[in-house]
């Protein structure tokens, strides 16, 4: 019987989207999980990784960027540093793309918590109110003095 992969961790799903990011080439998911599953010796399902917006926003945005249907043939960089930014700027405008996706998500999900809080009653001011103070040492320091400690 196969065993069942570890969860995505941030640092896993961050390594991921920077396979995408770097990624040459046509991009499928089918050539992304075998990609993953060299790299990790792990698998995942599509529907795995299809379930984490970054992932899915980033393999978006991949997908549909200009330079992925553009052929780099008629194109050729005078120098190795003229090459090396365009590659930079491809990449810096794939990520300010990917930014631009998950600010809009960001911002529909506080439009749908507006909605739902406003439904309930709440106002902005009670919103906005401060966070009340960490109480690491829990309510067993309040409650009851702890005992002295005894000398040997």
């Amino acid at each position: 019987m196969k065993r069942r992969s570890p969860n995505l961790v941030p640092e896993r799903v961050d390594a991921i989207i920077e396979m995408i990011r770097a990624w040459e080439g046509r991009l499928t998911w089918p050539a992304l999980i075998a990609s993953i599953a060299a790299k990790f010796h792990a698998s995942y399902t599509r529907q795995a990784l299809f379930k984490h917006d970054r992932i899915r926003i980033a393999y978006e945005t991949h997908r549909s960027s200009p330079d992925r249907h553009a052929g780099n043939g008629n194109l050729r960089p005078a120098s190795a540093t003229l090459k090396a930014a365009l590659e930079r700027l491809q990449r810096l405008e794939r990520e300010n793309a990917e930014l631009k996706k998950r600010e809009h998500a960001l911002l529909e999900q506080f439009h749908r918590w507006a909605y739902h809080a406003s439904t309930r009653g709440l106002t902005e001011e009670f919103l906005d109110r401060p966070l009340p103070p960490l109480n690491r040492r829990g309510n067993l320091a309040r409650s009851r003095k702890l005992p002295a400690a005894r000398s040997m």
